[in-house]
């Protein structure tokens, strides 16, 4: 069964809670919460995180769940999106094209994420 959590009264699924940090499973984890996320902050990856597709696609990211948590995780964790930026990359591919696939937004974030420009 997948790990549930509840979100601003919505149940999510993909999310785990591991102690302090909650934990997002993979690519489609992130398009299942992105509505929901904080309007400021960042994901958290593994350090051995790469920007290759698969490694977006299967990686967990982790979320913060407070400023002192943030400051922690610095420590063993790298930095990858703002919430900001991957909700604003998900958000302008959908109002270009509305019936995108996950696979869209994917290419869609690595886009950004090569090219710092948003992929229309």
């Amino acid at each position: 069964m997948a790990p549930v959590a509840v979100i601003n009264g919505v149940v999510e699924k993909h999310v785990a809670n591991e102690g302090r940090k909650k934990t997002i499973k993979g690519f489609e984890g992130l398009l299942a919460i992105y509505k929901q996320l904080p309007k400021v902050g960042g994901f958290f990856v593994d350090k051995a995180f790469s920007n290759g597709r698969s490694v977006i696609k299967n990686s967990d990211y982790y979320l913060a769940e407070s400023e002192e948590e943030d400051e922690d995780m610095e420590d063993d964790y790298d930095t990858w999106l703002e919430y900001p930026t991957f909700k604003a990359i998900i958000e302008n591919k959908l109002e270009h094209h509305p019936t995108s696939s996950n696979e869209d937004l994917l290419e869609a974030v690595i886009y950004y994420l090569e090219m710092d420009d948003f992929l229309d």
